[in-house]
C-alpha cells in the first residue's frame, strides 16, 4: 500500500472524528484496518486465492470512494472459480491505486473504475479501466511508477516460471480513459 493513501486514509478517519462522525469514523476505521492487516499477512505469501485478492481491492475502492465519491464495479465472470484460482500477491494493488489516483481522483462522482476477471481459453485476464484522461502519449504508458514496479515484478514471476506467464498490456485504447490489462497464460488449464 502506497505510504501516501495510508496517511490519506489516517486524515479522513481524523476529520470524521472531528466532524462528530463517531460511526462513520468507526466504519471507516474498521475497514482500514482490516485492508492493513490483510496486506501485512499476504506480504508474506507468494500467491493468495483470487477472492482473497478481490475483497482487498474492494475494500480498498470502497475507502478511497469515501475520499473522491467515484463509482465502481468489481465483475468476475461465471468461467471461473476466484477461490481456486491463485494470484500473485498484491499484483493489482498498484494498478488500482494508479486508476484512483490518476485517473479518477479529479472526476469525482462522475469517475468510474472497473476491475473485470475473465476466462480467454484456458488463460485468466483482469482488466482495470477507468473514464479518467487516460495516458499521456503512446509508449508513456510503461514509464509510471506504478506500472514499472508491476513490470518488474513480472518479469521475475516469469523467469521463475516457464510454463505460466505473465503479460501486462497498458494503454488508452478509446482515447478516453486507461486501460491496464493482466494475462496470465495457461493458468486456468
Amino acid at each position: 500500500l502506497n505510504p501516501h493513501f495510508i496517511f490519506n486514509a489516517l486524515s479522513s478517519i481524523q476529520g470524521l472524528i472531528n466532524r462528530n462522525d463517531i460511526d462513520g469514523a468507526n466504519r471507516y476505521l474498521s475497514a482500514f484496518g482490516s485492508l492493513v492487516r490483510n496486506s501485512l499477512t499476504d506480504v508474506e505469501r507468494n500467491f493468495i486465492p483470487l477472492s482473497r485478492e478481490i475483497a482487498a481491492l474492494d475494500t480498498y475502492f470502497s475507502l478511497e470512494q469515501l475520499r473522491f465519491g467515484f463509482r465502481y464495479s468489481i465483475e468476475v465472470s461465471d468461467r471461473i472459480s476466484p477461490d481456486t484460482i491463485e494470484v500473485p500477491t498484491l499484483l493489482l494493488q498498484p494498478l488500482v491505486e494508479n486508476a484512483v489516483k490518476h485517473g479518477v481522483s479529479g472526476l469525482r462522482e462522475n469517475g468510474l473504475i472497473r476491475l473485470i476477471a475473465a476466462r480467454s481459453e484456458g488463460d485468466l485476464l483482469l482488466r482495470v479501466t477507468d473514464n479518467g484522461p487516460g495516458f499521456p502519449a503512446e509508449g508513456q504508458a510503461s514509464q509510471g511508477y506504478g506500472l514499472k514496479l508491476t513490470a518488474d515484478r513480472i518479469k521475475l514471476l516469469n523467469e521463475m516460471n516457464d510454463e505460466r506467464q505473465i503479460e501486462l498490456r497498458a494503454g488508452s485504447p478509446s482515447g478516453q480513459g486507461a486501460e491496464v490489462e493482466l494475462l496470465f497464460k495457461n493458468w486456468l488449464l
